[in-house]
């Protein structure tokens, strides 16, 4: 039987019998999943509506409340209380939005925002806050520009930069001219 050109006969093909089946699973179920790797800013953990936790929440990632939370969080990610979230919490993350109803102390490694919807009984702290119009809020804020300010080691021209205002020693020391 030849290659090319010529057709098998039909009584030879039915005479041979199939090689049986390997059970090994097909090459393609082989190769990993082409998935990257989760990372900090890729898990997210929810709370929904309708849903209570109370406790203490720490970890890695984001995490979003659409139910009632009480506790504490403290996370590398964001936090986000939805227009339906509740909190009587201390929050640490990242960064924080609140579109609903928290009750206690916030505190952003790099920003608070209280939306539209938002209503804050307690203190905010973080580098950066910002309150759209229509926003509640009853507490105190307190802003730095980071969390080293006005610890030993800082220079004074590192307090400056930082909106800290300089002693009227360090100002003169800043603004002298030393040409004795």
């Amino acid at each position: 039987m030849s290659i090319f050109g010529k057709k098998a006969d039909k009584t030879q093909q039915t005479s041979t019998a199939p090689s049986p089946k390997k059970s090994s699973p097909p090459s393609h179920a082989l190769q990993p999943p082409l998935v990257p790797a989760a990372s900090a800013a890729s898990k997210r953990s929810y709370l929904s509506s309708g849903c209570e936790l109370v406790g203490d929440f720490m970890g890695e990632g984001s995490f979003q409340c659409s139910g009632s939370f009480s506790g504490k969080i403290d996370i590398s990610g964001d936090v986000i209380i939805g227009q339906s979230g509740t909190a009587e919490a201390q929050l640490k993350a990242s960064s924080i939005s609140i579109d609903g109803r928290l009750h206690g102390d916030a505190t952003g490694t790099e920003k608070v925002q209280v939306g539209a919807s938002g209503h804050v009984e307690g203190n905010l702290r973080a580098p950066a806050v910002q309150f759209i119009e229509g926003a509640f809020f009853e507490g105190n804020v307190e802003m730095r520009r980071s969390e080293h300010v006005g610890s030993e080691g800082d220079s004074m021209l590192n307090d400056e930069a930082a909106g800290e205002p300089l002693g009227e020693e360090a100002k003169n020391d800043v603004n002298s001219d030393d040409s004795s």
